[in-house]
């Protein structure tokens, strides 16, 4: 096992990974010891209720990104954006500044047990996962699930995990070892109905009969309601029009970190209604900041479905000029879905991109969009929707997100 290691790590390109081989290589052997028997992950008795989907990097095969692993592989940051859009790989790609530092510029290679960014499926008795379980919430199953892979090998090939683990497991496992990208944690953990009662995941997870969750758009809950009224992720003014842009809302959700969107459509094209992105600040991330401007002013990034029948692009409640009438970017339609897009820089910031989709748009699809405005810098993580009326009657239609939670 020892010349095993030797060899894998020969294949590796810097000694950034001498710790991980340190704490590997005592939970490396043939011999059987005095370990418990039995896996540390106990998932209980049948029925099976729960799926949990977990993210595991492979032992020691984190490497400097080939070329053939960039064209499979998908961004740590862009996983949201890969589940809506139906993309998988067994590489997952990290761009971090550090990972940079480590391979001269290029992105890691990060090899997973399972399919990133979907995740590993492990399936337990409901009553084993969440608070005051065994497994306190869904990373604690993960962890274990980590744990399982690290073992002894008989002469019959028969692999038994080492149970306990070493403390070099236990370390490994904790830095490289969660829950799956967006999946739900405590007070309701992970899936319920994805599994089969004897602990298999569901043949219809992820398929037309129960599609992952995880992969539709999130509908905007909204807070701060100045002068509008929600109905499910809609919005619309009631206060009476005073031709100013001074009623609005803003979601409760936020951009923390990770590439996604705001996605939105107005119901007429007679009617002045703004959605966008607004930054705030970090203490936001931990405690609930209120909105209390409707205006444009606070609005970073922000498309305008104007009651000209145009839509412009509004930064800071400054027009950006288009090609088009009125420095326009053309003409909309009630009902035309338009986006506004993040794409994570992995320092703190994200580039901004504004789109009008065209054609139908489904869950586990590319959709067919149009760029018509990239913002020249960059935004600040975190961020979120905001939005401001002008008239009396107008309505943003489904707003929904796509994010990393």
């Amino acid at each position: 096992m020892r010349d095993v290691l030797k060899s894998t790590v020969r294949r590796l390109s810097a000694g950034w990974f001498w710790p991980l081989v340190l704490l590997a290589l005592p939970n490396c052997s043939f011999s059987a010891g005095s370990l418990s028997s039995g896996p540390n992950l106990f998932p209980g008795p049948n029925p099976k209720t729960t799926l949990i989907l977990c993210d595991v990097e492979k032992v020691l095969e984190r490497h400097c990104a080939t070329d053939a692993d960039k064209a499979i592989g998908i961004r740590l940051s862009d996983a949201a954006v890969a589940l809506n859009t139906g993309r998988t790989s067994s590489i997952g790609l990290d761009d971090s500044p550090a990972a940079l530092a480590r391979c001269g510029g290029q992105p890691e290679a990060v090899p997973y047990i399972g399919a990133f960014p979907e995740g590993e499926a492990s399936c337990l008795n409901g009553t084993f996962v969440g608070t005051g379980a065994r497994y306190e919430d869904p990373t604690a199953v993960c962890l274990a699930r980590c744990e399982d892979t690290f073992g002894s090998t008989d002469s019959n090939g028969v692999f038994t995990p080492d149970n306990p683990p070493g403390p070099g497991v236990a370390s490994f496992c904790t830095a490289h070892s969660s829950a799956s990208t967006d999946l739900p944690g405590n007070p309701n953990p992970g899936f319920a109905g994805g599994c089969t009662p004897d602990g298999a995941e569901s043949s219809g997870f992820d398929t037309d009969t129960f599609l992952d969750p995880r992969r539709n758009p999130e509908p905007v809950v909204w807070g701060d309601l100045i002068g509008v009224n929600a109905a499910l992720s809609s919005l619309t003014r009631t206060a009476a029009s005073t031709g100013n842009l001074d009623a609005g809302a803003a979601s409760t959700q936020l951009f923390a970190r990770g590439s996604g969107w705001v996605e939105f459509s107005a119901l007429e094209t007679n009617l002045t209604h703004v959605a966008g992105l607004s930054a705030i600040a970090a203490a936001c991330l931990t405690s609930a900041c209120a909105d209390t401007d409707p205006t444009l002013a606070d609005i970073g990034f922000a498309i305008s479905l104007n009651l000209d029948g145009r839509f412009y692009v509004l930064e800071n409640g400054s027009l950006i000029a288009g090609p088009d009438v009125n420095g326009s970017f053309g003409t909309y339609a009630a009902g035309e879905r338009f986006r506004i897009t993040l794409k994570d820089r992995t320092d703190g910031t994200a580039d901004v991109a504004y789109s009008r989709l065209v054609g139908t748009c489904n869950p586990r699809t590319v959709c067919n969009e149009t760029v018509f405005h990239t913002h020249g810098g960059a935004a600040a993580y975190p961020l979120r929707v905001d939005t401001s009326f002008r008239e009396q009657g107008a309505t943003l239609s489904n707003v929904t997100v796509v994010r990393i939670h």
